[in-house]
């Protein structure tokens, strides 16, 4: 199953566990707002991380330096599925779910440039990406 985008190109089809349980956290009767938005954030950074890999860690990275950064990435979407488990089974305070949330969703906003200290430089990357065919 794929989509295409506007120039017909074929976008593949992901499934995402963080973004499964960010939707599913966003959408718990019983947590609270900022919980929610602490989602909606990791929703994004799941989707930067993504497009980061993308444009920026293959054409840039050699295969071990990227999978060392996806393994890391890894470890913060296994630690989100267990806080997320816990808070099913009642075994955390809501207290203790918004704080560690938020500890991850802050690790998955700065995981591409954890280490390289290039916030700035990850964002104008990003936005000077040329596409196949086109001038650069």
């Amino acid at each position: 199953m794929s989509e295409s985008d506007t120039s017909g190109r074929g976008l593949a089809v992901r499934n995402s566990v963080s973004l499964g349980v960010f939707l599913a956290v966003a959408a718990d009767a019983k947590v609270t707002f900022t919980v929610v938005e602490l989602a909606g954030r990791g929703v994004t950074a799941g989707a930067a991380a993504t497009r980061w890999v993308l444009e920026v860690g293959k054409p840039s990275l050699d295969g071990f330096t990227l999978a060392d950064k996806l393994i890391e990435l890894g470890g913060w979407e296994d630690q989100l599925v267990g806080l997320w488990q816990e808070y099913g089974r009642g075994e955390v305070t809501m207290v203790d779910f918004q704080a560690r949330l938020a500890e991850i969703v802050h690790a998955m906003e700065i995981w591409p440039t954890r280490h390289e200290g290039m916030v700035e430089d990850f964002s104008s990357r990003l936005s000077r990406v040329v596409g196949p065919g086109a001038d650069g």
